[in-house]
């Protein structure tokens, strides 16, 4: 017969509470990764249809030469929007569920604290912003523009103030093959 465990050797509820955050962030992984793929596979049908609207449309050339670039910079975007995410499922799952996937990875890919997570997405709305301002002013074309610039840029500089004094405080992780 053996002896029961003494109170100090069984996991606290706070342990067990913890140990049971892997299996709700396997969620939260396998949720973000969807909508990543999601977002890719819209990505490239947008630069598909673009292309095909490219070299098959109708527009007078000044137009189609205007909007084609619109439409490129967009699918573009939600590409590299997918992308990102991608990275930040990956990230998720290196911090929560699995930490010796890390060892596997491409350096570039490796993520050690929720830090290097915040610079990313942070760096993705910086992005998204920015290509944003660059659509509105191929669409304005020297036209009447609606203003939005400056209320992009004023984010933009906010967003990048953040992520400086961020890298500042923690500064990022080197590896040995960094």
């Amino acid at each position: 017969m053996t002896a029961p465990e003494s109170p100090e050797s069984r996991p606290t509820l706070f342990a067990r509470m913890f140990g049971t955050t892997r299996y709700v962030m396997t969620v939260a992984v396998l949720a973000t990764f969807l909508g990543a793929t999601v977002l890719l596979i819209d990505g490239i049908l947008q630069m598909a249809k673009a292309i095909w609207y490219g070299i098959f449309g109708n527009q007078t050339a000044t137009v189609d030469s205007v909007s084609l670039r619109v439409e490129v910079i967009e699918a573009v975007d939600v590409i590299l929007v997918a992308t990102v995410l991608f990275v930040i499922a990956f990230g998720l799952y290196q911090l929560f569920v699995d930490p010796t996937l890390r060892s596997t990875l491409p350096p570039w890919l490796r993520i050690s604290a929720i830090g290097n997570l915040e610079v990313r997405l942070g760096g993705m709305v910086v992005t998204v912003l920015s290509i944003i301002a660059l659509t509105q002013a191929l669409e304005s074309h020297g036209g009447g523009a609606n203003g939005l610039g400056f209320e992009i840029a004023a984010v933009i500089a906010a967003i990048s103030l953040f992520l400086f004094q961020e890298r500042k405080r923690h500064p990022p992780d080197k590896g040995p093959e960094e």
